[in-house]
């Protein structure tokens, strides 16, 4: 899950020109995208074991259809429910026998913003024994590394004491440049499935799919900003019930907007991957974002797309429950 904290640090705005609704015009160029997940083996509410199970299989599943190969990153601490621990710990192991990876993603999703150095990275620790296992019996090793909320640290030493920390034990860190805070559709689909209201599951789906796009208008563009070209993206998405369902039309979706699909370790051959960094603090957000907070590129982040008001109340109601 991600954190939708948009400014952290003061900068002056630079409007763009950004639509107000969704495009799908294909570029001259093809686009890449790589696609990931968090949270494996279940983002979001707890839904019971044969939930778990059915939204991960329908996962694999369409991302078999569209030839898309992901990155999954594991909470292990969702591992540990008593009497299916064997049966999560197959989901897992389902995501490598169809082609995908496992990351870490740490044990209990800590926020770094809060979470004392030492006690973040035992978590690390903690969160690599069982995906460590189940790779190592394929043949590979562990070595995506994700930070819960995309809180890379709280200050600039922090955090680089903590990448010393990860690079020692062979972790690279899986950046995003494209969400679109599907955890908060998510819970509302998750709820009117619970209810059977197939009316409020069936606008959900439709409303996540359209901020999906302008979230994708508004990164292009931004790309062009800061890079300035189109850059091979990287998209972060949950396991959770809403995906499940809907993950043919997010394929569809980006295929209709020229992306071809890549995996994390080809979308990162992207010289822009190398881009200095040097943003710390609370905020949770694209890379895009740091990379233009880093060259000092002056983009007004107002502009980007929050998800419908109606959604957002149905969201905070949803919590409620």
């Amino acid at each position: 899950m991600t954190s939708r904290i948009l400014l952290a640090v003061p900068l002056s705005a630079l409007t763009l020109a950004i639509p107000s609704h969704a495009q799908e015009a294909v570029p001259s160029a093809p686009r890449e995208i790589a696609v990931t997940f968090d949270d494996l083996p279940r983002g979001g509410p707890e839904v019971g074991l044969a939930r778990t199970q059915a939204m991960n299989a329908a996962l694999l599943a369409s991302l078999k259809r569209h030839g898309i190969r992901a990155v999954g990153l594991v909470n292990e601490s969702k591992l540990f429910v008593p009497g299916e621990i064997d049966e999560r710990t197959a989901v897992l192991k389902s995501w490598l026998d169809a082609g995908h990876e496992l990351g870490n993603h740490t044990f209990s999703h800590p926020s770094f913003q809060t979470t004392p150095l030492a006690a973040y990275q035992e978590d690390v620790i903690r969160g690599e024994t069982v995906t460590r296992l189940l790779l190592e019996e394929k043949g590979q090793g562990l070595r995506w590394f994700r930070h819960p909320f995309l809180r890379t640290g709280p200050d600039v030493a922090t955090r680089e004491v903590f990448e010393q920390f990860l690079a020692a034990r062979g972790y690279r860190v899986a950046p995003v440049t494209v969400e679109n805070s599907d955890y908060i559709f998510s819970l509302i689909y998750t709820r009117a499935k619970e209810r059977r209201d197939r009316e409020t599951m069936r606008r959900t789906r439709e409303a996540y799919l359209d901020f999906t796009a302008r979230q994708l208008d508004f990164w292009e563009k931004v790309a062009l900003d800061v890079v300035g070209r189109p850059i091979k993206q990287v998209l972060l998405l949950h396991v959770n019930e809403l995906n499940a369902d809907a993950m043919d039309d997010v394929a569809d979706l980006l295929k209709r907007r020229g992306y071809g699909f890549v995996t994390l370790e080809e979308a990162l051959q992207d010289e822009a991957y190398r881009l200095p960094d040097t943003y710390a603090g609370p905020a949770g957000t694209s890379w895009l974002h740091r990379w233009a907070v880093s060259k000092g590129v002056k983009v007004d982040w107002r502009r980007e797309p929050e998800p419908p008001a109606e959604v957002l109340q149905q969201y905070r109601n949803a919590q409620a429950r």
